[in-house]
């Protein structure tokens, strides 16, 4: 990897980082939800850092590209954002659904 392509991905990767901080700091995202996003930035910014380090683990799993690499590593952390999202949705769903109960209650008792 070039060292100017080196600098445009942490350029890249430090921009993302700066607008999901930007968003905590507005109350658009909470902290506990920024956390996974802050994880993919620092999985990439390593291996941008340290791309001998993507071929061992290329070489570990058998893939023979290292692009191929890459690609698996992101539609993994695509997973994990989506599973983490319909995790949120099913709890929010299911408090939704108690103060429904909790407020027909109340409006019955008067």
């Amino acid at each position: 990897m070039s060292n100017n392509l080196k600098i445009l991905a942490i350029i890249f990767l430090l921009f993302i980082a700066i607008i999901i901080t930007l968003f905590v700091r507005k109350n658009k995202i909470s902290i506990k939800y920024s956390i996974i996003w802050y994880f993919m930035c620092l999985i990439l910014a390593i291996l941008t850092l340290f791309p001998n380090l993507l071929g061992l683990v290329t070489n570990f799993f058998g893939i023979q590209i290292a692009s191929n690499m890459v690609f698996a590593i992101m539609i993994g952390g695509l997973f994990i954002i989506t599973i983490s999202l319909t995790i949120i949705v099913s709890i929010q769903k299911e408090q939704i659904k108690n103060l429904i109960q909790e407020i027909s209650i109340l409006k019955n008792k008067k």
